[in-house]
C-alpha cells in the first residue's frame, strides 16, 4: 500500500519511521475463484513530502486518491486539505497522528476511502486511541458505505447514504432486496448483512415492498431515497514487462476507457501470474483504482479452459501461454471473455465479466448500458491528463 505521509518536526519524523514497519490495507471488496489464486501481497511504500511544498504534495495525493498520513496538528491538516475536498467517493482518506503517537484521528473518507479503518489498524499496533467520530461507528451500527466497499459494490447515488444511516440511528431496520440477475443465492449468503438489516426477495420488492437499498444494475422505481449499490462486473487480466511503471500501464487503461470498452467504476479486480505480484506499476494501479490485485500461479492459469491468445515466448518466460486472458477469466471465476488481448508498449490487457452479473456484452461491444451511477451524479469513470478519476457531477 502506498501511503502519502508529512510531518513538521524531527520527532514527528522519527514517528513516522515505526509507521513505514506496520501491516496497513485497507478492503476494497472481496473475490472468490474455483481457480485459486491469492490476494497479491506487498509491503508499506511512504512517499514522502521532502522539499515540496504541502499543497502541491496534497495534490499529486488527492489525484490518486491515496492515503495522506500528517503527522501534527489537526489544525494543519485541515487548513491544508480543505481546497481539495471533493466528494466522498474521491477524496482521499486522511488521517491525523500526534507526535507522541497518543491518537489516530481519521478527518476524511472514513467509510468509501477506508480512513477509519487505516486508523484501527495503526491504532492498534501503536497502542494509540483511535478517534473514529461518524456516527455509525460510534453507535456500533451497520455502515452501509463500508458494506459496500467491502463487498464489490459501487455506490451510485450516495446522497442517499444519509437516509440508510439515519434510520439505522433511529433505531429503525432498513429493508435491502437483491436482484437475482446480478448475484447468485451463495453471493447473496455471503453478504451477511447484520441484524439491523432485513433481505426481501425480489418478487416483494417488486410489487411494492418499500426499500432502503438496491443491489441491482437495473433502475428502481423509486432512487430519491433509496440508495442503490451495483455490483462491479469488469475483470481486469493484466501482463506487462518488468519494472513498468504506473504511468506506462495508465496508458493502456486510458485508451481502453476512452474508447468506452470499460468503465472505471465498473472494474471489480484487477489480476495477473503470480510472477508480477511485485510490480510496483501494478499494484499502484489497483490501489488508485480501489480494486483487489488478485494472482495465480503458471499451473493455475492453465487449467482455465478457452480460446485464448497464445504465445511461445510468454509460456517460456512466465510458464503459461497466456497471462491477461487467462488471469481475467480465473479471477472473474470462469466468466465471458468480453475484450481478448490488447498489447502496447509492453503491457497487456485482456477484459472478462463476472460470471453472475445483470449485462453482458459481446467481445468489442462499447459500453452503451446506462450508467446509473453517472445518471445519478458520482464520477463518471473517465480519465483526465493527470490520471486521476473525472467529472464527478454532484462534485
Amino acid at each position: 500500500m502506498i501511503l502519502y505521509m508529512t510531518w513538521f518536526s524531527e520527532r514527528g519524523r522519527e514517528f513516522a519511521a515505526r509507521i513505514t514497519e506496520l501491516s496497513l490495507s485497507v478492503s476494497y471488496g472481496f473475490w472468490q475463484s474455483r481457480y485459486g489464486g491469492h490476494p497479491a501481497l506487498s509491503k508499506i511504500q511512504i512517499r514522502e513530502r521532502g522539499n515540496r511544498s504541502l499543497p502541491d504534495f496534497l495534490e499529486e495525493a488527492f489525484a490518486q486518491q491515496f492515503p495522506v498520513i500528517f503527522i501534527g496538528a489537526l489544525g494543519i491538516a485541515v487548513r491544508a486539505i480543505a481546497p481539495l475536498i471533493r466528494h466522498k467517493t474521491v477524496d482521499s482518506p486522511v488521517l491525523v497522528l500526534d507526535e507522541a503517537g497518543q491518537f489516530v484521528i481519521p478527518v476524511l473518507s472514513g467509510h468509501l476511502g477506508g480512513a477509519n479503518e487505516l486508523a484501527q489498524q495503526i491504532a492498534e499496533s501503536l497502542h494509540s486511541a483511535a478517534v473514529v467520530t461518524t456516527a455509525t461507528d460510534v453507535n456500533g451500527l451497520f455502515a452501509v458505505d463500508v458494506f459496500a466497499r467491502k463487498n464489490g459494490l459501487r455506490v451510485c447515488n450516495p446522497e442517499a447514504i444519509r437516509h440508510v444511516s439515519g434510520k439505522l440511528l433511529h433505531g429503525e431496520i432498513i429493508v435491502m432486496a437483491v436482484d437475482p440477475a446480478c448475484m447468485s443465492p451463495e453471493e447473496v449468503a455471503k453478504l451477511q448483512p447484520p441484524k439491523e438489516v432485513r433481505l426481501i426477495s425480489w418478487n416483494e420488492a417488486q410489487a411494492g415492498h418499500a426499500v432502503d437499498v438496491w443491489i441491482t444494475k437495473k433502475e428502481p422505481r423509486e432512487y430519491r431515497k433509496t440508495l442503490i449499490l451495483a455490483p462491479k462486473t469488469t475483470v481486469l487480466g493484466m501482463g506487462c514487462r518488468k519494472n513498468k511503471s504506473y504511468n506506462e500501464i495508465k496508458q493502456m487503461i486510458k485508451t481502453l476507457v476512452d474508447s468506452r470498452k470499460i468503465d472505471l467504476n465498473d472494474i471489480y479486480a484487477l489480476a495477473s501470474v503470480d510472477v508480477k505480484e511485485k510490480e510496483s506499476g501494478l499494484w499502484e494501479l489497483a490501489q488508485h483504482l480501489r480494486v483487489p490485485f488478485v494472482v495465480f500461479s503458471a499451473g493455475e492459469l492453465k487449467k482455465v479452459p478457452g480460446d485464448f491468445t497464445v504465445s511461445a515466448f510468454v509460456a517460456q518466460t512466465v510458464g503459461v501461454d497466456n497471462v491477461c486472458e487467462r488471469a481475467a477469466v480465473a479471477a472473474a471465476d470462469g466468466g465471458s471473455l468480453l475484450i481478448h488481448k490488447q498489447a502496447m508498449d509492453g503491457v497487456t490487457i485482456a477484459v472478462a465479466n463476472r460470471i453472475a452479473v445483470c449485462v453482458r456484452r459481446k467481445e468489442g461491444e462499447r459500453n452503451e448500458t446506462p450508467d446509473l451511477c453517472g445518471r445519478y451524479g458520482t464520477r463518471t469513470g473517465k480519465y483526465d491528463d493527470a490520471g486521476s478519476h473525472a467529472g464527478a457531477g454532484s462534485q
